[in-house]
């Protein structure tokens, strides 16, 4: 299965939780987003803590780069904000649009949202999975 990885997935392997090690280890082939890693900076950044953002730059560095990263095409953006309106309009999710441009990616390339937050992804129609929760069973 090839899979995208959101931020919330990337934030427990930061955490060192060991479902996203097991799930890494195991899952074949990976990637993110620009979009992503750029939502994981600004949490990082966000934080008051030094420790904790000097521990979040490290992952990031050792871990997040590594990872092979796909940048939003042009027409990426008009989906994405359709996808993530039409589900904010119905009512089924509130999808930011990172969400949605992660969604948009998702379907351009016939991947699986790696994701904790599966209802928003739901909501806009786009194949999403919560890799750790299978981890641990």
């Amino acid at each position: 299965m090839n899979w995208l990885i959101d931020t919330d997935i990337l934030i427990e392997g930061e955490r060192e939780n060991l479902a996203f090690e097991a799930w890494c280890s195991s899952s074949g082939k990976f990637a993110t987003a620009d979009i992503i890693r750029a939502e994981f900076l600004l949490g990082v950044h966000w934080v008051n803590d030094a420790a904790l953002r000097v521990r979040g730059e490290k992952f990031y560095r050792d871990r997040i780069l590594s990872i092979a990263s796909f940048a939003n095409e042009s027409a990426d953006y008009e989906i994405a904000a359709r996808l993530a309106g039409e589900a904010r309009r119905s009512g089924k999710g509130k999808p930011s649009l990172a969400d949605g441009l992660l969604a948009a990616i998702a379907i351009r390339t016939g991947a699986t949202v790696a994701t904790r937050n599966v209802g928003d992804f739901k909501a806009m129609g786009c194949p999403c999975a919560n890799p750790l929760e299978r981890s641990r069973k």
